[in-house]
């Protein structure tokens, strides 16, 4: 029981890799803050929950200082303490920065950067109370190897490594760690969705699986792993890195 005794918040936990994450940590032993914009969250903080004293849903839009707040407060009211959060919660936008609205452009630097921003500032004075703290934010191989089309999600991914390797130097003397995971390409419903927008589903997903050097996509479980291992002990001595997990393919497409 890697968390025994932890509570951990974790955000975009109705799906995808927030659920799979939820549900990891929650094995591992911590009492878990599922939050999501959607009331799905919901069954999940249920279906996670041993007896129900162990998870809490919140529904908020982490966007929203007001809402951020509000996490972090109930959060404390509920588990009396914070030791893991994990800024999950992100929206994609496939399209080129010629084509992309300024409201567009806003709308994805506010969920998928400053998002991450405003829920590491209200909650590191709770972080701080506890030894052995750590944030993991969830980044994306678009943060060193990107496609065509993906100008304002890219730049918000690239954004959150950036933030989290100045905040890890900032919470270092504070005994908290900051990381960030990097996932390549993950079934999830985000890739469904591009999925739907392209005109040959078979052809992208071919194009695609040649880009993937251990020839197949990823699952949010396996992100998930990897997330616990940056929130355990087993991490101590790991801060302001990120970890990829996306099957070879930044190293294929990476020229840094």
């Amino acid at each position: 029981m890697r968390l025994a005794d932890r509570v951990a918040v974790v955000t975009g936990a109705a799906h995808g890799i927030g659920e799979a994450t939820a549900q990891r940590l929650s094995q591992e032993g911590a009492a878990v803050v599922v939050v999501d914009v959607h009331e799905d969250g919901e069954q999940v903080a249920r279906r996670i929950g041993v007896d129900g004293s162990r998870t809490l849903f919140i529904r908020a839009d982490v966007s929203s200082e007001v809402d951020v707040d509000r996490i972090c407060s109930e959060t404390k009211r509920a588990f009396g303490r914070l030791d893991v959060l994990v800024n999950n919660a992100a929206i994609t936008l496939p399209k080129g920065f010629e084509s992309t609205t300024p409201a567009e452009w806003d709308r994805v630097q506010g969920i998928n950067l400053r998002a991450f921003y405003l829920t590491m500032r209200a909650a590191a004075p709770l972080l701080r109370e506890n030894k052995g703290s750590a944030v993991v934010n969830v980044a994306s191989f678009h943060a060193n190897a990107t496609i065509e089309n993906f100008a304002a999600y890219a730049s918000a991914k690239s954004g959150v490594i950036g933030l989290t390797r100045s905040s890890a130097l900032d919470l270092a003397p504070h005994g908290v760690r900051v990381n960030a995971v990097c996932p390549g390409i993950v079934d999830t419903a985000m890739w469904q969705a591009w999925l739907a927008e392209v005109e040959d589903v078979e052809a992208t997903i071919r194009d695609v699986l040649k880009l993937q050097p251990l020839g197949r996509i990823g699952r949010p479980a396996e992100v998930a792993n990897a997330i616990l291992f940056l929130a355990s002990d087993e991490a101590a001595y790991i801060t302001g890195t990120a970890l990829y997990v996306d099957g070879g393919v930044t190293a294929r497409l990476s020229h840094v």
